[in-house]
């Protein structure tokens, strides 16, 4: 499970970058942050306003919205299984 925001935005970045190819450089700049924060983002670092969050979102759902579809479907299942063992006797 995700444990912070940062962790999220990191995870967030990382597979964007594996999933486009593209550069630190081109992808921070698609975002429109700065190259440095981009990389402290990345490395779970930083302070992320939600306006730079919802920046770094809206150009992954754009580009590649099946990334935060499967970690958003490997949270639900963590959620569910946790449920379960909350009913279990």
């Amino acid at each position: 499970m995700t444990e912070s925001t940062i962790d999220f935005v990191a995870e967030v970045l990382h597979k964007f970058e594996e999933n486009t190819g593209l550069s630190c450089f081109i992808i921070a700049n698609k975002m429109g942050i700065e190259t440095s924060n981009y990389y402290k983002y990345r490395e779970g670092d930083g302070n992320p306003t939600c306006k730079t969050i919802d920046k770094i979102l809206e150009v992954v759902l754009a580009e590649r919205p099946e990334i935060i579809e499967q970690m958003l479907e490997r949270e639900l299942e963590i959620v569910r299984a946790a449920v379960d063992l909350a009913k279990s006797p």
